[in-house]
């Protein structure tokens, strides 16, 4: 197996992803716990000895995958903006929640949280990434005499904003992107006037 510290050949790079995909598309099939190694490579079109040069085992491959997605939730949030850049909210645009198009970019895996038999402990995780990103990297200007950096108002923003995606993913994004994130920043725009990035 290999070091995390290890940088990958472009082609390694491309193994793993190809072997998450068949991951993603194999539970979508029939549930996580049906899904065996053998199962994983033959989707893949790759032998085992592939598979166990970099996982040790299913869960090894779950608990990467979902550390992966949750991070770049987090980053695709958070990288369009400047730290230290003040954003108003009526200068957003359909651009501005690339989670939104990232979501849809995404859908394989996305639809993973919409399933009883699912990666262990991807239920809650959206909203977790979405909390935390606007805990560290977010500092909201409210519209009123309202605190809406606290702890409690982010984790209700982060659970709101999860469950409005989860549920187009329920529709099989019926709307557009375009339309998901207008919907988000009429939301915003009803508390915020603006933001800093940290």
């Amino acid at each position: 197996m290999k070091s995390k510290k290890e940088k990958l050949s472009p082609q390694a790079e491309r193994t793993k992803q190809h072997i998450k995909e068949a991951f993603v598309e194999l539970i979508n099939e029939k549930g996580f716990s049906h899904v065996s190694v053998t199962d994983i490579v033959q989707k893949a079109q790759y032998n085992r000895a592939t598979f166990y040069l970099y996982y040790s085992d299913k869960p090894h491959l779950a608990e990467e995958l979902r550390g992966e997605m949750f991070e770049q939730i987090k980053r695709t949030s958070t990288e369009r903006y400047e730290p230290g850049a003040d954003i108003l909210t009526n200068a957003m645009d359909a651009d501005s929640f690339e989670l939104v198009s990232f979501v849809y970019d995404n859908r394989a895996f996305f639809n993973l949280y919409l399933l009883e038999d699912t990666i262990p402990g991807l239920n809650g995780e959206l909203a977790r990434a979405i909390f935390e990103m606007l805990e560290e990297r977010f500092r909201l200007t409210a519209i009123g005499d309202h605190d809406i950096n606290s702890t409690s108002f982010k984790l209700y923003m982060a659970h709101g904003t999860a469950g409005l995606l989860l549920d187009w993913a329920k529709t099989g994004y019926e709307k557009s992107p375009i339309e998901i994130t207008g919907t988000l920043i009429a939301i915003f725009r009803s508390f915020a006037s603006g933001f800093r990035v940290n």
